[in-house]
């Protein structure tokens, strides 16, 4: 009897343990993926496929993939519809900040030799559209998520992995404030998947978000 006490005591103890391994490698996974597939492999879509092989992969092995009904909405479906299309906000303020945020010209160069181009946009943005929120929102506000009411370091450890992406390229003012914006935002999706038990409303204002900035940066070619 004592040891079969001390093997489950054991067991509940590993099981503690690998659980917070495979989170800490979930934090460091976004990080790793993007950067070396836009700085080593020079490729957006490596990039990208990369990045989402691995929380397919996290998921998979942390057995929390979210059920069917997690994306069932709380609110009346135009409710939920309506708050997800404020997203369109982050591509439009991104679009009226853009003459003022200096951002450097070697970002376009970048984007070309990352593979994004006039002809490849269009499925790059479908894809951004129709898969990207969806496996973002089940990593992050999802399997890596917190109930937590106040801001914790996961959200900004949401935040930062995006500045992967724009450090290069962005005066750090700049920087700053899209961290603090995105670190927001995380909080923010976490609240209402919260309030409403559901993570429809979040994933589909992350899709306007997407694809609004998305639009933003391939008008400036």
């Amino acid at each position: 009897m004592v040891n079969d006490k001390y093997r489950k005591i054991h067991l509940a103890m590993s099981g503690n343990t690998n659980a917070a391994v495979l989170r800490a490698v979930g934090w460091i996974m976004p990080y790793l993926t993007v950067g070396v597939g836009l700085y080593v492999f020079d490729n957006a879509w490596v990039a990208v496929l990369g990045y989402h092989a691995g929380i397919i992969l996290l998921i998979t092995l942390a057995r929390t993939w979210p059920r069917l009904s997690e994306f069932r909405p709380s609110a009346p479906i135009w409710k939920t519809i309506l708050f997800s299309l404020t997203g369109l906000s982050a591509g439009a303020s991104l679009y009226f900040l853009w003459p003022f945020i200096h951002v450097s010209p070697r970002l376009f160069g970048a984007l070309a030799d990352w593979g994004l181009n006039p002809s490849s946009w269009p499925l790059f943005i479908a894809y951004g559209a129709l898969v990207n929120p969806w496996l973002e929102e089940a990593f992050w506000r999802g399997w890596l998520g917190s109930a937590n009411r106040h801001l914790v370091l996961h959200d900004a450890v949401f935040a930062g992995f995006h500045l992967v992406i724009l450090a290069p390229f962005f005066p750090p003012f700049w920087l700053i404030a899209a961290f603090l914006v995105l670190a927001f935002s995380g909080w923010l999706w976490r609240q209402v998947n919260r309030a409403e038990q559901s993570m429809l409303a979040s994933t589909l204002f992350h899709m306007a978000a997407d694809v609004s900035i998305l639009l933003v940066i391939c008008s400036t070619f």
